[in-house]
């Protein structure tokens, strides 16, 4: 009887029925995206308007403590969760096996649509919200979060360790000469601001910083000076250190002298500038 029913016209009718309709739908779907913008793995339309924002992350030893490590950890998630449609966040990094004359991203990721009509704005195939927002969580779980987990990482990898190098002048020259960073663009340092590079030597070697006017009339200060960061808005995450003019950083007084450094360089080079210290956290008794 089993036998006979799979063999019935009007069984195989229906089957066929069935595949038609899955076979059409199927093309309706490919015949509705022909010709959509498509997002890369990183989320990226390539082909649309693009804000761009960049990290610029100096690895330089010692790494942070559990406290600068959460701060910074809540900051770039906020980050993510805040980056406008298709805009695109570029992370630059000192770390040993990416830092370079002629830097490049260490990884990128674009902000999310948060509506159907923002797809369609642009060409793209069109999705639910809650689809929309599925999506956004899972490109920070497969892509964000472990770029993030290795970033601020207690115990990096041994390719990645910074045990020397901070090149800070050296890689702001280098970003302010890529043709994405145009007027309108996001700058954000995270750093201790103390430069260490073959051309100069903050805190550590007599009069390597002095106040900044003087600075930028020396000869070195030509060959680090950066093309003109007019209109770019700078986010400084100041990491604090201790032991400010003792061993190791015998030659700066403090944050101050180092914000009131970094602040005119950059004002200086026609940018606005402004500080979040991320604090050590350690307390003295």
């Amino acid at each position: 009887m089993r036998r006979r029913s799979r063999n019935n016209p009007l069984v195989l009718t229906a089957y066929a029925g069935i595949l038609i309709l899955c076979v059409g739908g199927l093309g309706y779907a490919a015949m509705q995206s022909y010709g959509k913008q498509v997002a890369d793995e990183y989320g990226c339309f390539a082909d649309a308007q693009q804000p761009q924002s960049f990290v610029m992350f100096d690895a330089s030893e010692p790494r942070f403590n559990d406290e600068q490590a959460r701060s910074l950890r809540t900051y770039f998630d906020r980050l993510y969760e805040n980056l406008s449609f298709n805009e695109r966040l570029s992370f630059i990094t000192s770390e040993a096996d990416q830092v370079a004359s002629v830097s490049a991203p260490r990884f990128y990721v674009c902000g999310q649509a948060k509506s159907p009509k923002q797809l369609e704005e642009i060409g793209a195939a069109s999705s639910q919200a809650g689809y929309l927002k599925k999506q956004k969580q899972r490109l920070y779980d497969h892509v964000v979060a472990p770029e993030y987990d290795a970033l601020l990482s207690e115990n990096p990898d041994d390719e990645r360790r910074q045990y020397y190098q901070s090149p800070i002048m050296e890689m702001i020259a280098d970003i302010s000469r890529l043709r994405e960073l145009e007027r309108g663009s996001r700058l954000i340092i995270v750093s201790d601001l103390i430069q260490n590079s073959d051309s100069v030597r903050f805190c550590r070697v007599r009069g390597d910083m002095p106040e900044f006017k003087t600075f930028k009339k020396r000869p070195a200060y030509s060959l680090l000076k950066p093309k003109s960061l007019e209109n770019i808005e700078v986010e400084i995450l100041l990491v604090q250190r201790m032991g400010y003019g003792q061993e190791g950083y015998d030659y700066c007084s403090g944050e101050k002298e180092l914000m009131a450094f970094w602040g005119d360089f950059f004002t200086d080079n026609g940018a606005s500038v402004h500080f979040i210290r991320i604090r050590h956290g350690n307390i003295e008794g």
